[in-house]
């Protein structure tokens, strides 16, 4: 919202309060949308984007936590691979960085008193991949409330992308488990770099909720589906399964790396 203080907050683990009754009219075309194709709109900003409403996986584990033994992880020691490169290694030199907004809204921190470590832990292991291909290191700047209105998914990310607006550039990661989020994720599609992204991630678990996430930032980046033979995680056939892009979404995302800065 425009009218709250954010200028404090940036840097500030405490929750805010996002979305009390919104009256805007917002589109319904989630309850027709096409997993594959997706629909063209505008996003509350004015951006022309492509939307996708992202299935669910079929199989989604509940951890507890971040485990890096699962078998959903590629293998990862550590919840974020950044930390482990010394100050001034070559990589750290090219290193980009994109600031970070989790928010949670009312039934996920309901749902999880440990909300803020949770979704932190999903963020960093989602992270990795774009580290480790794109040299893209995700920094959490602060934690945020949110009050999810929407009555599908599409409509629950524009009244994301609305009450969060006020935040600087970066990405906004929701993550929900409204009842009414008629999907695994949601992300807009931009043609350019807005500034700032927007997704929202439902609820499965922390591996496959990290699956999702890296699935719906690909999506902001301008991804948009493969499909077979193509392996790429933006193939749903392989989206909660692999960590890596192919060859055409690496050079997308390699050439966009300066976004949401």
């Amino acid at each position: 919202m425009k009218s709250i203080a954010l200028s404090m907050l940036l840097f500030c683990f405490a929750p805010l309060m996002f979305g009390q009754g919104l009256t805007e009219q917002q589109d319904d075309h989630a309850d027709h949308a096409d997993h594959e194709e997706g629909f063209r709109t505008v996003d509350p900003h004015g951006n022309d984007v492509t939307v996708f409403v992202d299935p669910p996986s079929l199989t989604a584990v509940y951890e507890p936590h971040y485990d890096p033994n699962s078998p959903h992880f590629q293998g990862y020691d550590e919840v974020d691979e950044y930390e482990r490169f010394p100050e001034g290694d070559e990589r750290m030199m090219r290193a980009v960085t994109v600031d970070v907004y989790i928010v949670a809204d009312e039934e996920y921190r309901a749902r999880h008193s440990d909300w803020q470590s949770r979704c932190y832990q999903i963020v960093e292991a989602a992270d990795n991949a774009y580290w480790r291909d794109f040299s893209i290191n995700w920094v959490v700047r602060g934690y945020y409330s949110w009050n999810s209105n929407g009555n599908n998914a599409s409509q629950i990310l524009a009244d994301l992308a609305r009450d969060a607006g006020g935040l600087p550039n970066g990405l906004v990661m929701g993550f929900s488990a409204d009842s009414r989020f008629n999907a695994g994720g949601i992300a807009y599609v931009y043609n350019g770099n807005p500034g700032t992204g927007f997704s929202v991630c439902l609820d499965q678990g922390v591996s496959s909720t990290t699956y999702a996430l890296r699935h719906e930032i690909g999506h902001n980046y301008g991804c948009f589906h493969d499909f077979d033979p193509v392996v790429c995680l933006m193939n749903y056939t392989y989206a909660y399964s692999i960590d890596y892009f192919d060859s055409a979404h690496d050079n997308l995302i390699q050439g966009r790396d300066n976004w949401f800065q």
